[in-house]
């Protein structure tokens, strides 16, 4: 178990490297306590999941305002699909290790002999939690700054690439946001040799053809064609 003296004082040497002054250190030690070190003190405590759980709005609230303020112009579909990216599992491990809080969550020695100081779901689960503490303890606004202070990069870097490999997923996910219509494919002809075929695909929605595409597969003809809808209808340059 570590000394409480010496958790205060990391702890709090910690928070000031992040620019953090914190009025109640013990909701942050709180939400740095995974459930397997807290049962060791309270078998019915639950650690640091209901900071978790607060901390998981608090996140998706805030860049979902970021998003909805300064990228309001973008379909729904594509808002949404930006903020999936960077509230997941992988974006927060990344943010884990940027703030270096895996050298400070409480964990029992069983956990910690499991390498579970370095485990996805829980640095992940960690950082909604302290999210959820600094919220509690410093209010929304400070929160909202702190928070758009360490995703700002990430933020700026998906805008910009904002890359699409799967158009016809893309598509549908914006046209089910903006028309809440379905889109359907259909191979109009192929031409050439059975071993060197092209084939011609359109996308449809209300019977209306709504792109074109052509393709040495029919899976190639149709992502094509729902590439070529992304830039008509929605004007991406992809």
């Amino acid at each position: 178990m570590v000394k409480e003296g010496v958790l205060r004082k990391r702890v709090t040497d910690w928070l000031e490297d992040l620019e953090i002054n914190a009025n109640d250190l013990e909701i942050f030690i709180q939400s740095l306590t995974h459930r397997s070190y807290a049962r060791q003190v309270d078998i019915n405590s639950r650690g640091n999941e209901q900071l978790e759980f607060l901390g998981d709005s608090i996140l998706s609230f805030v860049i979902t305002s970021y998003l909805y303020k300064n990228y309001g112009y973008f379909p729904e579909g594509k808002m949404a699909k930006i903020r999936s990216i960077l509230v997941d599992k992988k974006t927060l491990v990344q943010i884990a290790s940027e703030i270096k809080i895996n050298s400070h969550i409480l964990l029992s020695e069983n956990e910690e002999l499991s390498g579970g100081r370095y485990k996805e779901s829980i640095l992940a689960d960690s950082i909604e939690a302290f999210i959820g503490a600094l919220y509690i303890n410093k209010g929304i606004n400070f929160t909202s700054k702190w928070i758009l202070k360490i995703y700002k990069q990430k933020i700026d870097d998906k805008i910009k690439s904002d890359k699409i490999s799967d158009y016809k997923t893309h598509l549908q996910e914006l046209v089910q946001a903006d028309y809440l219509k379905l889109i359907k494919y259909k191979v109009e002809k192929s031409k050439g040799p059975a071993h060197n075929k092209i084939f011609y695909s359109v996308a449809i929605m209300d019977n209306k053809v709504i792109g074109k595409g052509k393709g040495k597969s029919k899976k190639q003809s149709e992502q094509e064609a729902a590439r070529n809808a992304l830039r008509i209808l929605y004007d991406l340059k992809v």
